[in-house]
């Protein structure tokens, strides 16, 4: 397909040789006068400056990375192109998770599709897209689904503010086919909710499924503190697993409702206490229990931001350290830009002052249908660590 010419300059074509998938308009070949020749988020043939082909990708030149590769290949960018890649992540999947009914379908630049995310909850399909270039392509992108996956639905969730920096609106919207705005899923024998119009992300946090089994082993008989609990995922693993009771600490009362909804689904409306509220003031008076989870939003969410992140993540770890005299802590990150040896170190240090002995039981990190593009390394954002408190 003969599409706009991008080339990249030498800069551009090392970048390209390990492997990036992102390149910024200092990596490209006469950026200033492409710039307004080519629409935002148009679909390109990248070559280098002696015109050797590299491949396809989408161009924006509004955004710091203007250009993001999609394939090495000649090929058409069109509903088929889709429908393989699709058909190539529903086979990983299965291999990875081969009983599992709801599961990431893609993520990004983890599957080698920059600014596109599907969510699968059984017969409904999730997108989410970040990019101009994927807004464009959206209804390939919902033909390659319906083709692959006959789903009953597929909702739009584009509400996310980083769209503006694309000058994308938001919006959400049901594209194809009928949903409910919440509805009714298992995993792991265990009844949710999913919001799928007005919750967070995509509706629910898929990326947590391993560390919730993992602490789902631990927890017979024990009474938790689920923080930044959202519809309280993390203590409905653990009531499963045999916790006496959990506390779960939101911000948000129309996550706590539906919180208290699945409580009852599950036959354990009287094993959860909803506390709506700022988790850092509860934990200063907090209740007594066994095990303290800490899943806080990202509050690294630019380079610019991680002095004043790192802080705010000293004193939120600090005070779950403080608020626990015994048992199991398990403290995460959702923020790329906290490394998981900072990490270690904020709780080394919180063990430190509080005079404290506790040891590392835990390293947690995404689900593997969340997989780690090892070239591009903002695709490894969750880490979570658990200490056991003597």
């Amino acid at each position: 397909m003969k599409y706009p010419i991008v080339k990249l300059n030498k800069k551009g074509v090392k970048n390209y040789l390990e492997n990036r998938l992102w390149f910024s308009f200092q990596e490209i070949s006469q950026f200033e006068k492409i710039k307004n020749q080519i629409k935002p988020g148009s679909i390109v043939n990248i070559l280098s400056e002696d015109n050797f082909f590299l491949g396809c990708g989408y161009f924006n030149p509004k955004s710091y990375y203007s250009l993001k590769l999609l394939t090495k290949k000649n090929v058409i960018i069109d509903k088929n192109f889709f429908l393989k890649r699709f058909s190539e992540a529903l086979k990983l999947r299965r291999s990875i998770y081969p009983h599992e009914s709801c599961f990431r379908l893609i993520f990004s630049e983890g599957d080698f599709l920059s600014g596109l995310i599907i969510d699968i909850y059984e017969k409904i399909a999730v997108v989410q897209i970040h990019t101009s270039g994927m807004e464009n392509l959206k209804n390939f992108i919902i033909d390659a689904l319906k083709n692959l996956l006959n789903p009953q639905a597929i909702v739009l969730k584009n509400d996310f503010s980083k769209r503006k920096e694309e000058e994308l609106e938001l919006y959400t919207e049901i594209a194809y086919g009928k949903t409910e705005e919440v509805i009714l899923v298992e995993m792991d024998e265990i009844k949710f909710l999913v919001p799928l119009l007005k919750g967070q992300k995509t509706g629910f946090f898929l990326d947590q499924r391993e560390n919730r089994r993992f602490l789902k082993n631990l927890v017979k008989d024990c009474i938790i503190l689920d923080g930044f609990s959202y519809t309280g995922a993390f203590s409905f693993y653990a009531l499963k697993g045999g916790a006496k009771k959990a506390f779960l600490v939101d911000r948000s009362d129309f996550a706590l409702n539906l919180a208290e909804e699945i409580a009852k689904i599950n036959g354990w409306k009287d094993k959860i206490i909803t506390i709506q509220g700022d988790v850092s003031k509860i934990l200063k008076n907090p209740p007594e229990t066994d095990i303290i989870i800490l899943d806080p939003p990202a509050f690294i969410k630019s380079s610019k931001d991680i002095k004043a992140g790192e802080k705010k993540y000293e004193n939120l770890y600090f005070s779950g350290v403080k608020a626990l005299k015994r048992g199991f802590y398990f403290a995460f990150s959702c923020s790329y830009f906290l490394k998981i040896e900072k990490m270690k170190n904020i709780l080394k240090n919180s063990l430190k002052k509080l005079n404290k002995e506790g040891t590392i039981i835990f390293n947690g990190f995404q689900a593997p249908d969340h997989p780690v593009n090892p070239f591009v390394e903002e695709t490894f954002y969750l880490k979570g660590l658990g200490i056991y408190i003597r």
